[in-house]
């Protein structure tokens, strides 16, 4: 059922076909999901569409159909339970064999859901003619997901049929409270999240260390490296009173600690095209990212975008500190919101489709002199651009911090925050550029760097109106 990674290496070298993209009208999104209520112990049909709202609602924010609606459809948008005791009508006898070979392999759990949702896959592929699919994590999904990549079940990688991996709030790394949390926030964790125990079990940096990699935020495989990766983070942790961050004491989106959204480290093997997987923020916690405008939006650049438009914050000069001269240099944020023209004229959506704020501490701070030039070269944004969209709107947020408990700043807490002026550019995104960023109490330079992906193979013939994909 699992290849070892020398044969997988052997296999990827000789197929040439790994290297082709199909176009969306042939390309299947899997979403493999995150909780459910009844969990692990639920009774019912497992791998068979189901009909979910927040998944219906994407699909028809990007113009996509649904498996439950039009299951023939190559470019459905397809949603399963991976839960439950009772195999669907397609499954074979040796389907059902390697579901409870699986399942006293690891007790079921993660490997479980996994080999279930790519057996889901692969029927979705051959019931519709779609010539691949989009694998898309909806948090523990984007454990789950991670395990039928990094571990090639039923052959979707070597083979070819993953066009990408796209990750929304995503236990990539664990989950710190399943890890570190200790037993009364595992026990509410239990309660408020309504999970199983093998689930908490999966989740812990320890089980993912032992059986994906250690440590688990690193990752050294070459299958990883086949694929593009794009992850999304919603980082706004006013959920459940802030319980998570009074708790941890570092960024959250209220259940998942950002740094175990994403990979930390990464071989070059694990690489697509040598670069990072994309990773955008939205101001949004783990439950209300569902209904994020913006993030939906990115989602459908990823779908269907084969631009890549990295932001970089290069030099920044500090003309008035708003320090107070006894606390020395100034510690600033320079947060920034990313607007999509096109998506406004696509799908009416003006919600930014990334941001970095100081107030969800998922852009780091930096300490720096007045009257001087300093170097960042700090990544603003760096994900996939809708097709047609020729520029992108840029909209400062810089903060002074005195105070700030994530931040780790303890100057005055009385006067915690002093606001910067702020501005608000517009960048082209149809050729590699430097702007000039220049306020009363700030300027910087802002530099555009492209990376154009592999395109799409030929739409077939008799396809209709994919006008927006090209």
């Amino acid at each position: 059922m699992f290849r070892t990674l020398a044969v997988m290496a052997g296999v990827l070298c000789a197929d040439r076909s790994l290297n082709a993209v199909a176009p969306p009208s042939q390309t299947a999104t899997i979403v493999v999901r995150g909780f459910d209520k009844d969990g692990a112990s639920h009774h019912g049909v497992y791998g068979s569409d189901v009909a979910e709202d927040t998944v219906t609602n994407l699909a028809a924010t990007v113009g996509l159909p649904t498996a439950d609606v039009a299951p023939l459809a190559p470019n459905q948008v397809a949603y399963a339970n991976y839960y439950g005791d009772t195999p669907p009508p397609y499954y074979t006898s040796q389907d059902i064999a390697d579901v409870a070979a699986v399942t006293a392999t690891y007790g079921g759990g993660v490997p479980r859901y996994a080999l279930i949702t790519a057996k889901y896959a692969k029927e979705v592929m051959r019931r519709s003619g779609a010539k691949q699919i989009t694998l898309f994590g909806v948090s523990m999904g984007g454990l789950v997901s991670r395990w039928i990549v990094e571990k090639d079940v039923e052959g979707l990688v070597s083979s070819g049929k993953i066009a990408r991996w796209i990750i929304v709030e995503g236990v990539v790394g664990g989950n710190w409270i399943a890890s570190e949390g200790g037993s009364s926030l595992r026990d509410f964790m239990k309660d408020t999240l309504d999970l199983d125990p093998i689930d908490l079990e999966h989740m812990s940096y320890s089980w993912i260390g032992t059986h994906i990699h250690n440590p688990s935020t690193q990752a050294d495989n070459p299958l990883l490296g086949l694929i593009p990766i794009h992850i999304w983070i919603p980082s706004d942790d006013n959920y459940n009173n802030y319980a998570l961050t009074l708790a941890a004491q570092k960024p959250n989106d209220g259940v998942q600690l950002l740094r175990d959204t994403f990979f930390q480290g990464l071989s070059a093997q694990s690489k697509y095209m040598g670069l990072w997987p994309t990773r955008s923020c939205v101001h949004a916690t783990h439950e209300s990212s569902k209904d994020h405008q913006g993030l939906r939006a990115g989602i459908a650049a990823d779908l269907f975008g084969r631009r890549r438009i990295t932001i970089t914050l290069g030099d920044v000069y500090i003309k008035n500190s708003k320090e107070r001269s006894s606390l020395g240099n100034g510690e600033y944020v320079f947060g920034v919101s990313v607007y999509s023209p096109r998506a406004q004229t696509l799908y009416g959506i003006t919600a930014p489709i990334h941001e970095y704020r100081y107030d969800d501490t998922n852009f780091p701070y930096y300490r720096l002199p007045a009257q001087t030039t300093s170097t960042l070269n700090a990544i603003w944004f760096d994900d996939m651009i809708l097709p047609g969209e020729t520029q992108l709107v840029l909209k400062t947020n810089t903060k002074e911090i005195d105070y700030d408990l994530l931040y780790g700043i303890n100057e005055d807490i009385t006067n915690a925050y002093d606001d910067l002026s702020d501005t608000t550019i517009t960048v082209s995104t149809q050729s590699a550029g430097e702007y000039i960023i220049d306020t009363s109490d700030w300027r910087g330079t802002v530099k555009v760097a492209i990376t154009d992906y592999p395109p799409f193979d030929p739409e077939p013939s008799g396809v209709g109106d994919w006008g927006l994909y090209q």
